[in-house]
């Protein structure tokens, strides 16, 4: 496994602004193979890598991937080095390993496998990123830049792996986000024998956030649920309609859930508070009135909520607060449909591969900016699959790894994906 070992041990954490090096390992390893390919400087810190691939048949595929990982901290709950990656009890443990570089090195020894052979019959286009860890914030300009170059027939997403269940795991869709930090200020700290007639922004924040969302878990934005059209297809995901082991599921999370837990990760759009930040912290005490407040929230939305219009109306509530917001990040969701040729191609390579019916999810609970490809690219056919992930592979955490037989198994799945696609193509 040493070409993915190479990649897993390249520091390529966006939030930090790394990645280029891995950029230049991708582009040099892909050309050494036989793919075209180059890396693009955009507007972005890390630049795009872009190949293809033409064997001169009628359709082509695009893969997406991206190489960038998410920061490694904190650095002592992990066993292992986090960029050394470390093959143990059947495991491979390292940052990325799960979120993305598995999937993509996966898929790429794969497709450099069948091309050797002579038995690749569907066209290939690749896009790696390297800030999607961080909202991909340039992404829509670049696909505006590089439509023509980057046009396809179908998108193969960044690679959902085993889902609850055990069963591999296709994914039609992602939801969209919304990422914002609130902050609301006064001129300076105060002692707190002012509190009977000072302003203090941490309650005024507080009172915000229950405003917000209610204790229902509700979110208050107007409008917000108004345009949430909920599939047929979720009903079928109960836990025990699906034979999930719910203690595998809970081991994941750390916590129970109950038999509708898929459903409503699929399902429910929501407000998150990822960090908080306000006055004295310290060791002992300190009677104080705190000068400032801010708070980072994330909403994620469901297919045909609009993040723009759901943004627009969250910015009037905050104004009429007089805080002040920031937009870190706006990505809108995307769905494509369960019987066009891709997720076909996906379901029946599931099948041969592991002899199980496949678990199709509608949309992730995550996000990406699949809604941005589609509407750039006019490729309404994405889908996600062939990863070597699974539900306890700790992503975004410590301690992140894969099976390695997961591992070969993407890369089979990958093999028989292609030339299902490329029978149909």
């Amino acid at each position: 496994m040493e070409d993915l070992f190479s990649l897993l041990r390249i520091d390529s954490q966006s939030a930090k602004g790394k990645g280029a090096e891995a950029a230049k390992f991708l582009v040099d390893y892909m050309k050494n193979k036989g793919i075209e390919a180059e890396e693009i400087r955009h507007k972005s810190v890390n630049p795009y890598v872009v190949g293809e691939l033409n064997v001169g048949a009628a359709k082509t595929l695009l893969i997406y991937n991206h190489y960038d990982i998410q920061p490694v901290e904190p650095l002592e709950r992990w066993e292992t080095d986090p960029l050394t990656p470390t093959i143990k009890e059947g495991k491979v443990i390292a940052r990325g390993v799960a979120d993305d570089k598995g999937a993509l090195m996966a898929r790429l020894e794969s497709v450099i496998s069948l091309y050797k052979e002579g038995k690749l019959k569907v066209n290939l286009k690749f896009l790696y990123e390297g800030e999607e860890e961080i909202g991909s914030p340039y992404m829509a300009s670049f696909l505006t830049d590089n439509a023509k170059r980057l046009k396809a027939n179908y998108v193969l997403w960044e690679g959902a792996g085993k889902g609850p269940n055990g069963a591999p795991q296709i994914v039609l869709g992602v939801k969209g986000l919304i990422y914002v930090e609130i902050r609301t200020e006064t001129p300076k700290d105060l002692h707190s024998m002012y509190a009977p007639v000072a302003r203090n922004p941490v309650w005024e924040l507080l009172n915000f956030l229950n405003e917000l969302r209610g204790e229902d878990g509700k979110v208050k934005i107007p409008g917000f649920y108004d345009d949430v059209v909920v599939p047929p297809s979720v009903e079928g995901l109960y836990a025990s309609k699906l034979g999930i082991d719910m203690k595998t599921v809970e081991r994941a999370l750390g916590y129970r859930v109950g038999d509708d837990f898929l459903v409503k990760l699929v399902r429910d759009p929501t407000c998150n508070i990822d960090g908080i930040q306000a006055g004295y912290v310290g060791e002992g005490s300190k009677t104080v009135i705190p000068s400032s407040a801010f708070v980072k929230i994330d909403f994620r939305l469901v297919p045909r909520q609009r993040a723009k219009d759901l943004l627009a109306k969250l910015r009037e509530m905050v104004d009429r607060k007089g805080f002040k917001m920031m937009v870190l990040g706006e990505v809108e969701p995307f769905r494509t449909c369960e019987d066009s040729e891709i997720s076909k191609a996906l379901i029946e390579s599931a099948k041969e591969t592991y002899f199980v019916e496949p678990l199709v999810l509608p949309n992730s609970p995550g996000t990406g900016p699949m809604a941005s490809v589609s509407n750039m690219l006019g490729i309404r056919q994405i889908a996600d699959g062939v990863g070597p992930d699974n539900p306890e592979s700790n992503i975004h955490s410590f301690n992140e790894f894969i099976y390695k037989r997961d591992y070969d198994l993407c890369k089979e799945w990958m093999t028989n994906f292609l030339r299902r696609l490329g029978s149909q193509a």
